[in-house]
């Protein structure tokens, strides 16, 4: 998404500690538009004006709310943490990096969540593993998963190495391109298991790029 694109609206139902830091923290990226609320009773308030595309909770305060209104929202929910019910909100487990968020609310374009076909492999954005249509599962490392998830979310468009190393890293000083290229190389060895499709891993002048279809 550029710049210039129309931002997706978020509604935020977290904690005074959370809901701060997620605000300023997603306020540096303007695909997005956070609209911060306390309360289940503002966040009514908030849904009701409309217009919002993803819906973040917080499970211990949101869950509940969040359950309540599934049948009139139609974007996307995402509780941060386990919800109560396995399998009845999608979600992000707690601790979480920033970046793996970051790459989920991206792949958030649709109420479901998003499942794509790489290859021989589905992968569901977020998740530490593959299936293959055996469902047999391959595992992923978490910054494997991270990798994936950005890549994904670019829907074919190119990932800058710079753009992966400050979201799965955060630039920290001991990352360097060369550990970057290390696990694109270890996650191609996954994926790029067929001589005939043996370039799922792309990579571009100063980036990645991800060959995949959307799959259900």
């Amino acid at each position: 998404m550029t710049e210039a694109s129309t931002p997706r609206n978020i509604l935020l139902l977290a904690g005074a500690g959370l809901r701060a830091s997620l605000t300023e923290q997603l306020a540096r990226y303007p695909e997005f538009a956070v609209a911060p609320a306390a309360s289940a009773q503002e966040a009514t308030r908030l849904l009701d004006e409309g217009g919002y595309d993803i819906m973040l909770a917080e499970a211990e305060i949101g869950e509940a709310f969040a359950h309540d209104v599934r049948e009139r929202f139609h974007g996307a929910i995402l509780l941060i943490g386990a919800p109560s019910v396995p399998g009845a909100c999608d979600y992000i487990a707690r601790p979480f990096r920033f970046a793996h968020l970051l790459a989920r609310l991206r792949a958030r374009e649709e109420r479901e969540p998003l499942l794509v076909a790489i290859g021989a492999f589905r992968y569901r954005p977020g998740a530490f593993e593959l299936t293959d249509a055996a469902q047999r599962r391959l595992p992923l490392t978490e910054k494997e998963a991270e990798i994936l998830t950005r890549l994904a979310a670019a829907r074919g468009a190119v990932v800058t190495k710079d753009m992966l190393l400050r979201e799965v890293w955060g630039y920290h000083p001991a990352v360097t391109t060369r550990t970057l290229e290390t696990h694109v190389s270890r996650l191609r060895r996954k994926i790029e298991t067929d001589p005939a499709e043996a370039r799922l891993l792309l990579t571009e002048k100063n980036g990645y790029r991800l060959v995949f279809s959307l799959a259900r």
